[in-house]
C-alpha cells in the first residue's frame, strides 16, 4: 500500500523484517501467507534477497526519513494485524521496531489501530468479493 515511497534498499530490508515477523511465532496462518504474498508482489522490484539476508538482523539505517519509517511500520502492521491475531512474539517484535524507529508508544498505538482497522476493511472487501 505504501511501498511506492520506499527505495530498493528499504524494500529489501522490509522483506527481511516481514520474514522475521511471520516466523516469529512459528506459525504462518493462511491469511498471513496471503498478506506476505501481496507484500512481495507489490514491491515491483527485482532486488534479490538472499537466504543469508533473510536470517540476518536487518539494518534499519536505510529508513532515513519519518515518511519511510511510517510506511514500513504500516506495511508491517498490515501483515501483523491482517490475520486478526497479534501473538505475543509478533507484538514484541513490532513494538521493538517502533521503538527502534523512534516512535512513541502513542504513535505506535495509533499505527496499530490503523493496522487493525485495515484488517477489518480488508476482510469486508474480501467478503464482498466472495458474495454470490
Amino acid at each position: 500500500m505504501f511501498l511506492r515511497v520506499l527505495n530498493d534498499d528499504q524494500k529489501r530490508v522490509l522483506v527481511v523484517i516481514a520474514h522475521h515477523l511471520v516466523v516469529s511465532d512459528h506459525s504462518i496462518s493462511e491469511k498471513e501467507g496471503d498478506l506476505l504474498d501481496e507484500l512481495l508482489n507489490g514491491l515491483h522490484t527485482n532486488v534479490p534477497v538472499s537466504p543469508q539476508q533473510l536470517y540476518a538482523k536487518p539494518s534499519l539505517d536505510v529508513f532515513d526519513t519519518r515518511e519511510v519509517k511510517i510506511a514500513a511500520m504500516l506495511e508491517i502492521l498490515t501483515l501483523a494485524c491482517g490475520d486478526n491475531m497479534f501473538p505475543d512474539a509478533e507484538s514484541k517484535m513490532v513494538r521493538k521496531l517502533a521503538r527502534d524507529f523512534g516512535f512513541t508508544n502513542d504513535e505506535f498505538e495509533q499505527m496499530k489501530a490503523w493496522g487493525e482497522n485495515n484488517a477489518v476493511l480488508r476482510d469486508q472487501a474480501l467478503a464482498m468479493m466472495d458474495a454470490t
